[in-house]
């Protein structure tokens, strides 16, 4: 049998489940209310944490960079911004420029070297400063020059270099400037890929034109039947151009660019005709990165020059930095011109005023400025590198200073550096300092094998003793090239074998076969640099005639075996006398 409750508990029952029922819902209020107010809080202080600049409006080009900082991260990652700990309270906009740059346009409200230097600390930050807009460093039309001779190349003896280097491996010449007009028909054939940090696109503009004047100074084709030569000549030095800005051009791109240009093997030297008076962290870190991957950087020491100007004298960046070639510029009369900037950081100086180039409408120009100078100086640079390529930019700008023009007072001085580079005395230099050098070794009849590689020019095998070679290992001691050494012998009684290469055996060995003749020639991009000389001792002929790359020397077919030979490799074009008989065809 049921119990039946009580009226007074089912009273009571029904309040306490609606007290239940009502509960949760007051909780739900609550946190919508909290909801709603941190939402109202986060509104009003605008505040959001940054985790890629993908969550900030875009920079636009008329923005203020006094409010902009550039940054340069150690390593590439995604998660660089985000370890800065920024948030929307500090930073209006940002744009990252390359895997390893950005820039932030930091409010107005806020302190921005404060915040540079909380960021400076961060182990992830290379560097960061306050972006900038630097200028080019070109002026005016001279309106009375209307000849367009290109005077200045003869000025350094470009005009005794301009066929005598002709390497096989590109030698690029990064230009960091206003871009370039990649179909001009004297610079077409001429040009590497670079990138257009304004557009962010590999397709390189050039809208003010500055950067296809430079690149004219450098590269322009040689020996084509219109336009001038750029100071490269024949030499396979070609632009690999850079757009970093128009009318200005932005240290943040230039940051970019500099460690773009670093990074690339076949980027060897960086032209920059721009600059500022002030000391940028970021650049000064960007630029060491650079010196630090062995590239050879090259500048204008600036325009500021006239006596009332009010920066005459002072130190233009990035012309000032360690590691940079500052060049000034000359007159055709080798005077210093009005403009060049001077102090004590100029190292070299080159033609400036009244000179002729490429320009953006596919024509010729004149112009002046130290920005001209600065290529001239780059593209003599190219050249040494194409013609020597285990040259390190120390060595580089070492051959250019030590062979310059003396101008002004005696020594190194603060308008013309060491003075007017000359490239054909500094060419000679370096092509004499080359320093590949043949290694041979021969197995001898009765003997065997010699204990050691004998070096260019010196005697393997014997003379007049009746042992003749049975076989031979040649290799080429090149420290920074690309060559190699490929070699096939005739054999008594067998006749010629197949190639070798680099250190293989050739011949045989105790099988009383005897080398009767050879031919050696070189191998790799860099083989046109170099001739390879070989002479053959042969048995009752005696020496025989120098040969040279490839050509057979020796005697097959008649009996008269090799005694001993010599090899020798030497820059290409230099003196040799390779007269008389290398290989006896009849003898009697």
């Amino acid at each position: 049998m049921k119990r039946k409750m009580k009226p007074y508990l089912i009273i009571f029952s029904i309040v306490m489940l609606m007290l239940s029922l009502s509960v949760p819902t007051l909780a739900n209020e609550s946190i919508q209310t909290d909801t709603l107010s941190n939402s109202s809080e986060m509104s009003v202080n605008n505040q959001m944490n940054i985790n890629t600049l993908s969550e900030l409006p875009d920079l636009e080009s008329d923005d203020n960079t006094s409010q902009q900082i550039v940054i340069i991260y150690r390593d590439s990652s995604p998660l660089n911004v985000k370890s800065l700990s920024l948030s929307t309270n500090a930073v209006a906009k940002g744009e990252t420029v390359s895997d390893r740059v950005d820039i932030l346009e930091v409010k107005s409200d806020v302190d921005v070297d404060a915040l540079i230097k909380t960021i400076s600390e961060n182990p992830n930050v290379l560097a960061v400063d306050r972006n900038d807009t630097l200028k080019t460093y070109s002026l005016p039309n001279d309106p009375y020059v209307t000849d367009g001779k290109a005077w200045q190349f003869q000025s350094i003896g470009t005009d005794k270099t301009w066929d005598q280097v002709s390497n096989a491996k590109t030698v690029g010449v990064a230009v960091l400037d206003t871009g370039l007009n990649t179909n001009h028909p004297d610079l077409t054939g001429r040009i590497i890929a670079g990138y257009d940090y304004v557009t962010k696109s590999s397709t390189v503009l050039d809208q003010d034109g500055h950067g296809t004047l430079v690149s004219g100074f450098i590269a322009a084709t040689a020996n084509n039947g219109i336009g001038l030569s750029g100071v490269a000549g024949t030499a396979n030095v070609k632009i690999a151009p850079y757009r970093v800005g128009a009318k200005g051009l932005s240290v943040a791109n230039i940051c970019a660019a500099l460690m773009d240009a670093a990074d690339r093997s076949d980027i060897k030297v960086i032209n920059m005709s721009y600059g500022g008076y002030d000391y940028n962290n970021s650049e000064a870190a960007a630029i060491q990165y650079a010196k630090d991957r062995g590239k050879v950087l090259v500048a204008s020491s600036g325009n500021e020059g006239e006596a009332n100007d009010p920066k005459t004298g002072l130190s233009s960046y990035p012309a000032s930095y360690d590691g940079v070639i500052s060049v000034a510029a000359t007159t055709r009369f080798n005077d210093r011109a009005a403009f060049s900037q001077y102090n004590t950081m100029v190292d070299l100086a080159a033609p400036g005023e009244d000179v002729y180039t490429t320009s953006i409408d596919g024509d010729y120009i004149n112009d002046s400025g130290t920005s001209f100078a600065s290529p001239i100086v780059a593209g003599a640079c190219g050249v040494l590198l194409a013609a020597n390529g285990s040259l390190n930019a120390d060595q580089v700008e070492a051959a250019l200073t030590s062979t310059a023009l003396d101008l002004g007072v005696p020594g190194k001085d603060d308008y013309f550096g060491y003075g007017l580079i000359q490239l054909d005395r500094a060419l000679a230099t370096v092509i004499a300092d080359k320093s590949l050098t043949a290694l041979y070794k021969t197995h001898i009849q009765n003997l065997g094998w010699e204990d050691v590689f004998k070096r260019n020019g010196e005697l393997s095998g014997t003379s007049g003793l009746g042992y003749r070679l049975e076989a031979i290992q040649i290799a080429l001691d090149n420290p920074g090239y690309d060559v190699g050494v490929t070699y096939r012998t005739h054999i008594q009684d067998v006749g010629w074998q197949e190639w070798r290469n680099n250190g293989d055996l050739s011949g045989t060995s105790g099988a009383g076969l005897r080398l009767e003749a050879i031919e050696i020639n070189l191998t790799g991009p860099d083989a046109d640099q170099f001739d390879i000389y070989y002479r053959t001792h042969v048995e009752n002929l005696g020496w025989l005639s120098w040969a040279a790359n490839g050509e057979q020397s020796g005697s097959s077919g008649y009996g008269y075996r090799l005694e001993s030979i010599e090899i020798m490799t030497l820059p290409k074009g230099s003196t040799f006398n390779t007269s008389g008989d290398a290989f006896i065809v009849n003898p009697t």
